[in-house]
């Protein structure tokens, strides 16, 4: 992994309006124009090229941020709302050419700003604009959102990103039924296979057959079946190696299940009410800035997480953490090529489903409660809000004690580490108020190297093929990016921008935790101490990642090629201000 160690700018979030119908189900759609549907874009693009550095001589004001383009002229993004750490715009935009100041449309800005990057990289700028624009209002009343609903409300995608929603290899129509934010409905594709033609989990045969049966697939006596995703069966059914293995006979198409499945926020991992599991593909498309084929080391750490899990250990963590579930991913399936090698682009990860009844409220995804909407509130304000003028300060404390916790302890603890950013990161709420939280995606974990032994001696074979056991100052890292920069600080900015508490207050709350945490853990504090003491924070670049135009999902032990900075820890910043 190479860190990169940038001079953080200011950072900002647009907004934007839109004109809204009522449809004649009372279900709300929306008519936009160009100007009014495009901040949520223009909020992702810069910011994360004010994180990062990438805008030329920024200024910000108490109600603009103004910074020079590449001509030389200076551009100017009303504000209207602000933090230390993040600012909502306006929708206005006006570019200052010889002293006359005249509009400037998002269009202009975002391709005059991603040119630079090169014409791959601006077209997936004005790609992921495009997306953003097709995206219909989140429904009302968050409070009552159902686990897919929550899920899809997540429309614009990552706050700091340049091109959040760009999507390589997808066509609009496509889109429109398997993006998630489009909120479609799709059958899986099933297969069945030959064991011999198969790289498999040991066990996963029943989970498969219990999981085509719910979809009413019956297999083949003697094969294993395959949920493929509709849109990857597609290219996968014209691949020579899968048209060689039909042609045997050793591969068979039984075409389309008869449930009804969703996207998830994530878009490979697909969710039915009336499935046991949750299906996780690989996907031949590139979302942001990776490749989405699962690999067999994402997958073992799936399995691995899964048997620590079943421990005498995992049970000890159910003990101590009653507010944390972690979702277990128990099985994956995936062809071999003809020199027995996995067929990646194949891949499909079970994932465990408890989320069955459709009429049940929540879990929450956090990245969905906490996105910026076009004005007013955002769903975790609006939630916030109906619990009264001051809520906000104790509903943060108690996220950090449901939610955050749990995570920073089992690091304490049990060097476990989990990449629990917000997108990956669910609440349930009672009340409104954080009663537990929800981890997923077991391809994002990991452990420190000074742990293995206790690990291995509680689940024996963790970490062996699945390049996660890392050292202490990169593992920390990662979870500061993940867990606190990505999480923690966006919910206190969300709170901020709302205008439901003070910026210092929360991140006086923030600091109490950590002291509290660093001073009661009977694990090792390093982490804790840290936050605490170190002027920086660990930060992915993803202007620099998807500028570059690699491949974040490649990359060897160490970590993905993602680009890492240094970002100004916010408390740090405090105490000498």
């Amino acid at each position: 992994m190479r860190i990169l160690t940038k001079i953080l700018s200011n950072w900002t979030n647009p907004g934007s309006k839109r004109s809204i119908r009522r449809s004649a189900k009372g279900r709300t759609s929306v008519k936009t124009t160009r100007l009014q549907s495009d901040t949520s874009a223009l909020d992702a693009f810069l910011n994360s090229a004010l994180r990062e550095g990438m805008l030329r001589d920024p200024l910000l004001a108490k109600d603009y941020l103004s910074f020079a383009d590449r001509t030389g002229s200076r551009v100017r993004v009303g504000l209207r709302a602000t933090s230390s750490l993040r600012h909502l715009s306006d929708g206005r935009i006006d570019r200052d050419t010889g002293g006359t100041r005249t509009a400037e449309s998002v269009d202009t800005l975002l391709s005059t700003l991603s040119v630079k990057g090169g014409a791959q990289f601006q077209a997936r700028v004005l790609d992921s604009l495009e997306a953003i624009r097709a995206a219909p209002l989140p429904r009302p009343d968050p409070a009552h959102w159902s686990f897919i609903e929550a899920e899809q409300a997540l429309k614009a995608g990552h706050p700091f990103h340049p091109n959040p929603r760009s999507r390589d290899e997808m066509t609009t129509a496509e889109a429109r039924l398997y993006a998630p934010e489009q909120e479609g409905r799709f059958p899986l594709h099933w297969m069945a296979a030959d064991p011999e033609t198969c790289i498999a989990s040991t066990g996963a045969e029943p989970f498969l057959r219990k999981l085509a049966q719910s979809d009413g697939i019956t297999a083949p006596q003697g094969t294993l079946p395959l949920p493929w995703h509709p849109w990857q069966a597609q290219r996968l059914l014209a691949l020579p190696d899968v048209l060689r293995l039909l042609s045997t006979g050793q591969l068979h198409d039984l075409g389309h299940g008869s449930g009804d499945w969703a996207a998830t926020s994530s878009m490979r991992c697909l969710h039915g009410w009336h499935a046991p599991f949750m299906v996780k593909t690989s996907l031949s498309l590139r979302l942001t800035n990776s490749t989405r084929h699962l690999s067999l080391r994402e997958v073992r750490r799936g399995l691995h997480i899964s048997d620590l899990l079943g421990s005498e250990l995992g049970q000890r963590i159910a003990r101590d953490f009653p507010t944390l579930h972690i979702l277990g991913e128990p099985a994956f399936a995936a062809l071999r090529g003809p020199s027995g090698e996995t067929m990646e682009e194949t891949m499909t990860v079970l994932r465990s489903n408890p989320f069955r009844d459709p009429a049940a409220p929540g879990p929450h995804v956090l990245a969905a409660l906490c996105e910026a909407p076009p004005e007013g509130l955002s769903p975790l304000g609006s939630l916030v809000a109906t619990l009264g003028a001051n809520a906000a300060r104790p509903w943060f404390r108690r996220f950090l004690d449901v939610a955050i916790w749990p995570l920073l302890e089992l690091r304490a603890r049990y060097g476990l580490l989990f990449g629990a950013h917000q997108q990956n990161l669910m609440l349930q709420l009672a009340s409104n108020w954080p009663a537990a939280a929800w981890v997923r995606d077991c391809q994002g974990t990991g452990h420190l190297a000074e742990f293995h032994d206790l690990l291995t001696r509680a689940s024996p074979g963790i970490g062996e093929g699945s390049e996660n056991v890392v050292d202490t100052e990169l593992g920390d890292g990662l979870v500061i990016y993940y867990v606190v920069v990505n999480s923690v600080l966006n919910t206190l900015v969300t709170l901020v921008l709302d205008g439901l508490a003070r910026e210092d207050e929360l991140l006086d709350d923030w600091r109490a935790f950590l002291i509290t945490s660093r001073d009661t853990t009977p694990g090792d504090a390093t982490l804790y101490e840290r936050l605490l003491t170190r002027p920086t924070l660990t930060c992915k670049g993803n202007f620099a990642t998807s500028r570059s135009g690699v491949n974040e999902a490649d990359g060897d032990a160490r970590g993905q090629l993602a680009s890492f900075f240094d970002l100004p820890n916010p408390l740090r910043e405090t105490l000498t201000a």
